[in-house]
């Protein structure tokens, strides 16, 4: 069931394979000159999901590699704060995607972007870790990084054996099989912790481990009231303003848990009183119920994600992008069924940019909700990544845009599970996600937003009928 997300992870290794080259070690370089030996179709028949995960990571295996530098903690090269709720169970043996994508997206959609889960399967005299165990978790740490989220595993979750002589066994046993697996942060508790950190580590140096003491990261239950020398994550609450904080921390797994970090990690615009000004709407479209979602003069109702908050403008009754780094411009409430009615504009062939549908407030859009592919490719074959895919999955019945530089007129309605787009009179998309697996999982609430991807485009006439 978890082919089509984990072959779509090979093909972007096999994409990176120079930097893999270039990076890896010497068994990572002969496993990528036997990947390029073999046919596509021949390992996609061959392996089994968890060697084609492993290939994954053994191809790309920095991107997402978890180290510390000084008092931050590093996923790749870019500094990470993880916010975090407990999902215990998620790498019990044998996960799918029905198992794990409803959970994972649950927690992107709020803004979390970490899963903090229990490690399963070690023996019960402490001496060994079972393979289906580390299996589970390598598929887990597949889909979240695919994601984009972050991991953290509790190595000795509350049922384990409390007793010292247990918990060393098995801290060594436990680094033992998992010393490659350097995208999660291991979280390790008990007496005389800092021993077990150490054990831990005597096969496993590279690995990132939160501790009580002894660990790269230092676990506490308030928040520090002087500075650490290493990152803190806390635990059981957040940190007053999480938003900004460099504190890490873990919630569990309850209602209470999702209603504050969405509250928390809320933009100002979401939190405001908002009415719509509905006079840029015809008298039938306001008496059918159409909402205008753009004034065509401010911003009044959208957020921008990224750090550039000037990356989009209102300008001359349009939403255009104006420069990098504002991630996407989003609208302040979230819609789950409704039509949606704009108009679109890219000015250069190759150009590229998307419309993000029922969208989470963090983590991959493009992967949690949905994308509805923008591309500089007028008259060009339809496919998986142009005009009017749904990005990286469903190619378009057809490629409908208009010339680069003309205006093109977008109608796009979800219902539940389904989907129909109509581009420039055309349907170019008609289909019931859960007729794909990739799909069916996606979130059916989310935020809509207008993708900053680095080239010029322009929105206008944004209108939505809520269902």
């Amino acid at each position: 069931m978890l082919r089509g997300p984990v072959l779509i992870c090979y093909t972007r290794c096999m994409c990176r394979r120079p930097q893999a080259r270039a990076a890896g070690n010497g068994r990572n370089l002969v496993g990528s000159r036997a990947m390029t030996r073999r046919p596509f179709r021949a390992l996609a028949a061959v392996l089994a999901l968890s060697a084609m995960v492993t290939v994954c990571q053994a191809a790309e295996p920095d991107r997402y590699k978890m180290t510390v530098w000084k008092d931050s903690l590093r996923r790749g090269g870019s500094y990470f704060t993880m916010r975090a709720i407990e999902t215990a169970d998620l790498a019990k043996p044998a996960p799918t995607i029905a198992t794990m994508a409803p959970t994972l997206n649950y927690v992107a959609s709020v803004g979390a972007n970490t899963v903090c889960f229990n490690l399963h399967g070690l023996a019960g005299n402490g001496d060994s870790l079972a393979p289906e165990c580390v299996q589970a978790l390598r598929m887990v740490v597949g889909q979240t990084t695919w994601r984009r989220m972050g991991l953290i595993c509790r190595v000795f979750g509350p049922d384990a054996p409390r007793h010292f002589a247990w918990r060393l066994k098995a801290a060594r046993a436990a680094g033992a099989a998992l010393k490659d697996d350097v995208r999660v942060v291991y979280w390790i508790e008990g007496e005389r912790c800092a021993e077990l950190v150490e054990a831990f580590k005597e096969t496993a140096p590279d690995l990132v481990v939160a501790a009580t003491e002894g660990g790269d990261v230092r676990v506490v239950r308030e928040v520090p009231k002087t500075a650490l020398d290493v990152p803190a994550l806390l635990v059981g609450a957040m940190p007053e303003s999480p938003k900004t904080s460099s504190i890490h921390f873990v919630l569990p797994d309850a209602r209470e848990s999702y209603e504050a970090i969405d509250h928390a990690m809320a933009h100002p615009v979401e939190l405001e009183p908002w009415t719509p000004d509905n006079s840029v709407l015809s008298v039938e479209e306001r008496d059918a119920g159409w909402v205008a979602l753009f004034d065509g003069k401010t911003l009044d109702g959208w957020w921008i994600a990224g750090m550039n908050q000037k990356g989009f403008a209102a300008e001359e009754g349009q939403i255009r992008w104006k420069g990098g780094g504002g991630s996407a411009i989003m609208t302040r409430n979230r819609y789950g069924n409704f039509i949606l009615r704009l108009e679109w504009k890219l000015e250069t062939t190759g150009a590229n940019s998307g419309i993000f549908l029922r969208a989470p407030r963090d983590n991959r859009q493009s992967k949690i909700g949905m994308e509805f592919q923008l591309y500089g490719d007028s008259g060009k074959p339809p496919h998986k990544n142009g005009t009017g895919a749904i990005y990286d999955v469903v190619a378009p019945l057809e490629n409908a845009s208009k010339p680069e530089g003309e205006w093109n007129e977008l109608e796009i309605t979800l219902d539940g599970p389904t989907m129909k787009a109509v581009l420039n009179g055309v349907v170019i998309q008609d289909r019931n996600f859960d007729d794909t697996e990739e799909l069916k999982y996606r979130l059916r609430t989310g935020f809509i937003g207008l993708q900053d991807h680095g080239h010029p485009a322009s929105w206008r006439n944004i209108r939505i009928k809520e269902l």
